[in-house]
């Protein structure tokens, strides 16, 4: 029975051959609404838009301030495992590191998955807008 176990996930994952049921892109869309522990798409929308409520804070005056989840559409797929790996990275030459998002321990073939399903979902929104 273990054995079985181990072996399901590399049915799924596949290497982009035909014998898999699934693609990269249909897993990585799976992984991305249910990777482990909270989903991409709480904060980054169904489809990596941004713009969802994450929570609503109060700054040092007390004014109200929400937080909202970044767009993940244009992100490489370097930024997208500095990411999920809550590192920092370097954007238009700034250092920044993730305050809210959680770290994912996810692989380089399941981070890549989930690019490869951003980059389907960006693609899909460039042929709407011709």
């Amino acid at each position: 029975m273990k054995l079985f176990l181990i072996m399901v996930p590399l049915l799924l994952i596949g290497e982009g051959k035909n014998e898999s049921f699934l693609s990269d892109i249909e897993y990585g869309k799976m992984l991305y609404n249910n990777p482990r522990g909270i989903p991409c798409s709480k904060c980054h929308g169904e489809e990596g838009r941004g713009g969802h409520k994450i929570a609503k804070y109060y700054d040092k005056f007390s004014n109200p301030k929400i937080l909202k989840g970044d767009s993940i559409l244009d992100y490489s797929f370097d930024e997208l495992k500095a990411s999920v790996e809550n590192r920092f990275i370097d954007k238009n030459n700034i250092r920044r590191r993730h305050r809210v998002m959680p770290k994912y321990y996810l692989t380089d073939r399941e981070i890549n998955a989930i690019y490869l399903y951003l980059q389907y979902v960006k693609k899909g929104d460039m042929k709407s807008k011709k």
